[in-house]
C-alpha cells in the first residue's frame, strides 16, 4: 500500500507506521500550503495518536538544472506532537511549532484555526485506493495481473494529521525559491538525540519499488526498507545508498519491460534512467502554481521530458498515484495509461477543510489478504 507497513520494523507499532503523505496548494485558500501526514493503518475509534513520536514535516527549496533536481540546505519544519490520554478519558490533545515560531493547541477530532494556521487530527476514512494484491501478483509473476479491481483499503480508517499554513514566508525564507522538496517523518528522542523510525515521501517507492529483493544482484533476498526508512531523504548514507541504488535499478528495469518493451534504456553501469529521480524521495510542490487535482508527478514527467511543468505537482487525496507511477516507468506516460482497475477512495476529498473525509468506523472488515500469515 502507499506506505502502509513499510518494513518489518514499522510494523511494530502501527501508531508510529506513517501510511501516507500528501502536499498540495489549498483549493480553498490560495497562498496556503495543505501537508497531510497519515499513521496508523486499519485505525478504529479506540486508536490514539503516540505519545513519544514528533510527527514532522520538511521542507526545501529545490532547483532545477536540466533534468536533475539539486536540493537546498535551508530548511523549514513543523513539528506535531501528542499528549498521553488521561485515564478514564478519551480525550487527547495535540500541539504544533513551526520552525519559524508559530504556536497551535489542538484536540483530537477539533479543527483549530491559530497564528494563521489551521491544524486538524483525528479519525478518517482511509483516502488511499489500490489493488495490492493484483499489484503484488504482478510483481512476483512477470505479467500484468491487474484482473480484480479491488480497493484493498475500501472501508478502512487511518489517524490523520492536517496542517494548512501560509507560504508567504516559506517562500521568503528560502530566497525566493517556490519549487519545494516535502517529507514527512516520525521521529523518537533516544538519550536526547532525534532517531528517525520512518519518513515517506512518494508513495510507494518501498512498498512497489523497493520491497520485491529477488531481482537485486548486490542484496538479494535482503530487507532493505528498514533502513531506508531511517534515512535522511536529503542526505543518503554513503554507506548504503549503493544498496538503494541497485535496488532501484532492478525493479525499475522490472516494472519498465512488462509490456514487452523497454521504454527507458539502462546505461552500460546498470544505472536506470529514473533511479535518481526516485531515490530523491519527497514530494516536489511549486508554490507558484495553483491547485489541481491530477499533478502527481507531472513535474517529475517534465524534468525527464526536459521541458516545463506546467502544475503545481505535489499529491492531491484524490489522485490515481499507482495508475500514475507504472504509466511513468513502463512507458514513460505516452502510452495506453497502466493501472489496476481501482479509480477513486472510499470516500472522494472534500475541497474545504479539512479535506479529509468522516471515518467508515466499520468493525467487520477481515485482515487484508496480504497481511495474513
Amino acid at each position: 500500500m502507499s506506505d502502509h507497513f513499510s518494513g518489518p520494523a514499522i510494523m511494530g507499532d502501527p501508531a508510529v507506521d506513517i501510511s501516507d503523505f500528501f502536499a498540495f496548494p489549498s483549493p480553498e485558500r490560495p497562498g496556503n500550503l495543505v501537508l497531510i501526514m497519515d499513521v496508523f493503518p486499519l485505525a478504529t475509534p479506540d486508536s490514539r495518536f503516540s505519545n513519544v513520536v514528533t510527527h514532522r514535516f520538511r521542507l526545501r527549496p529545490l532547483a532545477r538544472s536540466e533534468r536533475h533536481i539539486v536540493t537546498g540546505a535551508n530548511e523549514y519544519t513543523i513539528d506535531v506532537r501528542f499528549s498521553d490520554v488521561p485515564e478514564g478519558t478519551a480525550v487527547q490533545k495535540g500541539q504544533i511549532i513551526t520552525s519559524d515560531g508559530l504556536k497551535a493547541s489542538f484536540t483530537v477530532g477539533e479543527q483549530v484555526e491559530e497564528e494563521s494556521m489551521r491544524v486538524f487530527a483525528g479519525l478518517v476514512s482511509d483516502p488511499f485506493f489500490m489493488d495490492v494484491e493484483a499489484t503484488l501478483r504482478t510483481d512476483f509473476s512477470g505479467k500484468m495481473s491487474f484482473d480484480t479491481a479491488a480497493n484493498t483499503v475500501q472501508f478502512r480508517d487511518v489517524l490523520s494529521i492536517v496542517v494548512e499554513i501560509p507560504f508567504r514566508s516559506i517562500v521568503e525564507r528560502f530566497g525566493g525559491a517556490t519549487l519545494i522538496a516535502a517529507v514527512s517523518e516520525t521521529v523518537v528522542t533516544v538519550n536526547g538525540k532525534p532517531l528517525r523510525l520512518e519518513h515517506v515521501g512518494r508513495p510507494e517507492t518501498k512498498n512497489v519499488l523497493m520491497a520485491n529483493p529477488t531481482r537485486d544482484p548486490r542484496a538479494k533476498n535482503i530487507e532493505l526498507r528498514d533502513l531506508y526508512n531511517r534515512e535522511d531523504t536529503f542526505t543518503l548514507s554513503d554507506v548504503y545508498r549503493p544498496l538503494y541504488e541497485t535496488r532501484l535499478d532492478a525493479n525499475l528495469a522490472y516494472w519498465d519491460e512488462l509490456d514487452g518493451a523497454t521504454e527507458w534504456p539502462v546505461e552500460e553501469d546498470g544505472r536506470h534512467p529514473l533511479r535518481d529521480l526516485f531515490l530523491g524521495d519527497f514530494l516536489i510542490v511549486d508554490l507558484a502554481n495553483p491547485f489541481s487535482a491530477g499533478s502527481f508527478l507531472e513535474i517529475e514527467r517534465a524534468l525527464m521530458d526536459d521541458r516545463a511543468h506546467n502544475s503545481a505537482g505535489g499529491r492531491w487525496l484524490d489522485d490515481d498515484i499507482l495508475d500514475d507511477m507504472l504509466s511513468m516507468i513502463v512507458n514513460g506516460g505516452r502510452g495506453k495509461r497502466v493501472g489496476d482497475g481501482v479509480d477513486m477512495p472510499t470516500k472522494p476529498a472534500a475541497r474545504t477543510f479539512p479535506y479529509v473525509r468522516e471515518p467508515n468506523l466499520r468493525s467487520d472488515l477481515p485482515l487484508p489478504a496480504f497481511l495474513k500469515g
